[in-house]
């Protein structure tokens, strides 16, 4: 007849509640260590990541770098009227509107992933902790404790390099609650180091190569936006600007409008204009009104517009500031310009760096058609079981070397990865060239294009001071009978198109000269958004 084991109900001892303290110590390691990492704490390596890429970039700036690692603000409360002048707008975009933060998180993730390369690449830690408990009614109790910890490595020179440590305890419980332990531990060193194919740094650490790299065009790409961005502001600021300019030019336009019809409505009366000098000055007024009126909705739509590009509420009540700038001559030449083009351009530097990049990746893959020749070492320590964990010794090793080759017997897929290779390169060399050319057509358009906008300045300019001239002539004439009010009609009419014109010559003036500017590398914007031309590189331009 089988005996029942009789239950037993006993007080832990010190070495049961020393093992139990352990394992909670333990556990909680593991969790902590399983936890995600803070966000500012990932902010702030992201922070030194592109800090580490910018300072291997020429050409960017720390103004660049500030504004990368910013955060859109949100939008201020409501005011009763914002005044808002060029800097004040560019300020605003640059904390508030939303398509820059937009490229700013872009910037991020490519930060982000240069640090999940980063960590492939670096030391990989990876640990095991186990409990088992074995039970039965005609076998003793056993419980197993079990903790491994391995690193890993791939090394520059494309070797995989591991550490493995592995520690254990087994205690048996017998029917008379006489309990045993048994330790063991071992530690292992392993290290595969590829000979040809797959050997060395360019191989092994591709993908991390072109994270870093990647993470370089992003931050010249996010240079570029920033001076796209910022020229936008500028070029919808000066729209706003030269409307509400043709509006003060409209508004005075009616006035004069309104004048000139109660003038001859007065002059009817004592039977000095005829009827259709009424009915023209009359015609002029609606006209003119109905243009204000026009003008003034289009102004506000527009506004409202910018507002919302900016990050602000729609509905918030501005006031624009400033005006049109006087024309700034440019101090370089044409040739000049094209020089620094050709060794300021972002845009050009990275497409050099992407043929370089080919180049990179046709090596690889001839390094590819290589066989497989890869050498190996493999060191063990391990002790013999003992009742206590002080008394091991890893008095035991093995060790193990030698090397292995593989020669595929198709290696068609290397090939067609070579040709692919060589292909791509050949693209890059032709985008590469294309691209030089084309830097140099836009620095010759954009100098062109400001050329002509300079004279037709001064032709907009001269033009309005003859209309201006003229509009005088006629009002005096008409006052005094020598001219009918159709010639004043025509005059304030084309003093009020030559105004136009100007101020809108100017605008487009300024704008061409900042792309100009952009075209040759020169300009910069500050963290806050605002433009920044540097007078020693505009000096330098100059005397080349």
């Amino acid at each position: 007849m089988r005996q029942t084991r009789p239950v037993r109900a006993h007080t832990p001892t010190a070495k049961v509640r020393g093992r139990a303290l352990h394992r909670r110590a333990l556990l909680a390691a593991l969790l902590a260590a399983a936890g995600c990492t803070a966000p500012e704490r990932l902010d702030r390596q992201v922070h030194e990541a592109l800090t580490e890429t910018a300072t291997t970039l020429p050409g960017l700036t720390t103004n660049t770098l500030a504004d990368a690692v910013g955060r859109r603000e949100p939008a201020p409360a409501a005011e009763p009227e914002l005044a808002l002048d060029l800097d004040a707008a560019l300020r605003l975009a640059t904390r508030h509107s939303r398509d820059l933060q937009g490229q700013r998180e872009q910037l991020y993730l490519s930060g982000l992933n240069l640090l999940s390369q980063d960590r492939a690449f670096g030391v990989e830690l990876a640990s095991t902790v186990s409990y088992v408990f074995e039970a039965g009614s005609d076998t003793d109790e056993q419980t197993s404790y079990n903790a491994d910890l391995s690193a890993k490595r791939k090394l520059p020179t494309g070797a995989n390099l591991s550490i493995s440590a592995s520690t254990g305890l087994d205690t048996t419980t017998d029917p008379d609650a006489e309990e045993s332990d048994s330790h063991s531990s071992s530690v292992g060193v392993r290290l595969d180091q590829p000979l040809l194919a797959g050997a060395g740094y360019e191989s092994t650490h591709d993908s991390l190569i072109q994270a870093r790299r990647s993470l370089l065009y992003a931050l010249r790409g996010f240079a570029l936006q920033r001076q796209d961005f910022a020229l936008g502001i500028l070029q919808r600021f000066q729209a706003l600007l030269t409307r509400q300019t043709v509006l003060r030019n409209i508004e005075g336009n009616v006035e004069q409008s309104v004048f000139l019809r109660r003038r001859s409505e007065a002059l009817f009366k004592v039977n000095r204009a005829p009827a259709i000098d009424v009915l023209r000055a009359q015609q002029q007024e609606l006209r003119a009104k109905n243009q204000l009126a026009v003008a003034q909705s289009d102004f506000e739509i527009d506004t409202a517009r910018f507002l919302i590009e900016l990050g602000l509420r729609p509905d918030t009540h501005i006031a624009i500031k400033g005006r049109v700038p006087s024309m700034t001559p440019v101090p370089f030449e044409q040739d000049a310009c094209i020089r620094l083009a050709l060794r300021n351009r972002l845009d050009l530097a990275t497409a050099r760096d992407r043929h370089e990049d080919r180049k990179r990746a046709v090596r690889i893959a001839r390094r590819g058609m290589l066989p497989h020749l890869d050498a190996f070492g493999r060191l063990t320590l391990s002790g013999e079981d003992t009742p206590n964990f002080s008394e091991q010794s890893l008095d035991s090793d093995s060790y193990s070397a030698g090397l292995t080759l593989q020669v595929p017997l198709d290696r068609r897929d290397e090939r067609d990865a070579l040709r692919k290779a060589n292909i791509n390169l050949n693209a890059s060399a032709r985008a590469l060239e294309q691209k030089q050319y084309t830097v140099r057509i836009e620095v010759r358009e954009s100098f062109s294009r400001l050329k002509a906008l300079a004279n037709t300045v001064r032709i907009e300019s001269r033009t309005m001071q003859i209309a201006e001239r003229r509009a005088r002539n006629a009002i005096q004439r008409f006052k005094i009978g020598e001219l009918s009010n159709r010639d004043v009609v025509e005059a304030e009419n084309e003093l009020l198109d030559a105004r136009n014109a100007h101020a809108r010559a100017l605008a487009e003036y300024e704008l061409q000269r900042l792309r100009l500017l952009k075209n040759i590398g020169l300009l910069d914007i500050t963290p806050d958004g605002t433009f920044l031309e540097p007078p020693a590189a505009a000096k330098a331009a100059a005397g080349e």
